[in-house]
């Protein structure tokens, strides 16, 4: 439905600022997880909201249920919680143990989306089965000041912030983030893009540490 069209997928990171999300109005835009606490700072909505993170659906189910956007994308185990909406669609998210090798890419998320540790790698599964032809990444930091390592053991950094400005979001109880296998994750999906001339990835992030895809600037491209 998307054909030769652009989106941009937003991430929650502390890159993320209200001018951009202002600025975006009238894109096709993908939000994800805890979004949805930046919306009383800006009019800016997202097209798509996406996620794939159980814990954090079980803790904010009640947002979820309420997501200002045109359709939602939640794993099929939540149907219980949330029913069968016109606005949401179900999609099964395929576990895989896949590092230090490439995750798995779903050209068809009819049948199911692979997972990747990160819903940014979903969202661009979805974008790709979608038509999109160009992928700009928004507020992707990819740095967390507390993550697991390849061993599972957690990381700490003091000096990293996690969220967009205002955010009254914790890590406590919930999932940490995986940062291995997500950046695994991300080059799988770079090589997957390699392959196909018709789907292209960017990273329009102000700064941050993913540098699996082309940097661009965000500004650049809203002129286009």
């Amino acid at each position: 439905m998307h054909k030769d069209q652009r989106c941009f997928i937003i991430g929650t990171g502390p890159s993320l600022t209200i001018e951009d999300l202002e600025n975006l109005k009238g894109e096709i835009t993908f939000g994800s997880n805890r979004i949805f606490e930046i919306f009383p700072k800006t009019t800016w909505r997202p097209t798509y909201y996406v996620n794939q993170d159980f814990k954090l659906i079980d803790k904010f189910q009640e947002e979820i249920k309420n997501v200002d956007c045109s359709h939602a994308f939640l794993p099929i185990d939540t149907l219980p919680l949330f029913g069968e909406r016109e606005d949401f669609s179900y999609f099964v998210l395929r576990h895989k143990d896949f590092y230090p090798g490439d995750a798995d890419f779903s050209t068809h998320i009819n049948r199911f989306l692979g997972q990747g540790f990160t819903v940014t790698y979903g969202a661009i599964q979805l974008a790709f089965y979608m038509g999109f032809k160009d992928v700009y990444l928004v507020g992707i930091d990819h740095n967390y000041s507390i993550s697991l390592n390849e061993k599972g053991v957690p990381v700490m950094k003091d000096d990293v912030k996690d969220y967009f400005e205002g955010s009254k979001a914790s890590n406590k109880g919930l999932n940490l983030p995986r940062i291995v296998e997500s950046t695994m994750a991300y080059m799988t999906a770079r090589k997957f893009a390699d392959k196909h001339p018709n789907f292209n990835i960017y990273n329009a992030t102000r700064g941050g540490k993913l540098e699996a895809y082309e940097r661009v600037s965000l500004d650049d491209v809203l002129k286009r």
